[in-house]
């Protein structure tokens, strides 16, 4: 993987679809213009959308990203450029900035609810849905430790617990 601060080429034969042009002979330097976590292993990294897998990621592991197609992030998790699939990942960007009011609301639960935890990993006191809104209040790695504003399931709203933050969506804006 490319740490952050160094520079990747990217050769034409992959078409980032920020819109850059160059001849087919020329390379384009590009930084990452972020970072993400592959949060539920295994997790195939493809040489096109829906492509021909180049390898599996096979553990919870930032990696950068360099352009997205259609819901498909282009990544050089396997050290080459590839497409890792939105669903496989969660984009740092959204990771809160604790000198403002950060919000996130629960995504991404396919069953059941989301825990509520008196302490990081700890026993559940509540259940949240998709859709609740939680305000950030501080981290131990993936979990944080949240306030719950409002959402589908209003009779938690007021508790205070930790979460997984793979199925939050953040933002510094208030609900």
């Amino acid at each position: 993987m490319i740490n952050r601060t160094k520079l990747a080429i990217i050769s034409l034969s992959l078409l980032l679809s920020n819109g850059f042009s160059v001849l087919e002979s020329q390379k384009l330097t590009a930084q990452p213009i972020n970072q993400a976590v592959v949060f539920d292993p295994p997790s195939n990294v493809r040489m096109s959308p829906n492509g021909r897998i180049i390898c599996s990621v096979n553990r919870v592991i930032p990696i950068n990203i360099y352009g997205s197609e259609n819901g498909w992030y282009l990544t050089d998790a396997c050290g080459q450029l590839g497409y890792i699939h939105r669903s496989q990942i969660r984009l740092q960007s959204n990771q809160p900035n604790p000198s403002n009011a950060t919000f996130c609301e629960v995504i991404n639960i396919q069953r059941g609810q989301l825990a509520l935890r008196f302490n990081p990993n700890g026993e559940s006191r509540a259940g949240l849905n998709n859709g609740n809104i939680v305000r950030f209040i501080s981290q131990q790695n993936i979990w944080y430790k949240v306030k719950v504003v409002q959402g589908p399931n209003s009779q938690v709203n007021g508790l205070e617990g930790w979460v997984n933050s793979n199925y939050l969506s953040c933002n510094n804006s208030s609900y």
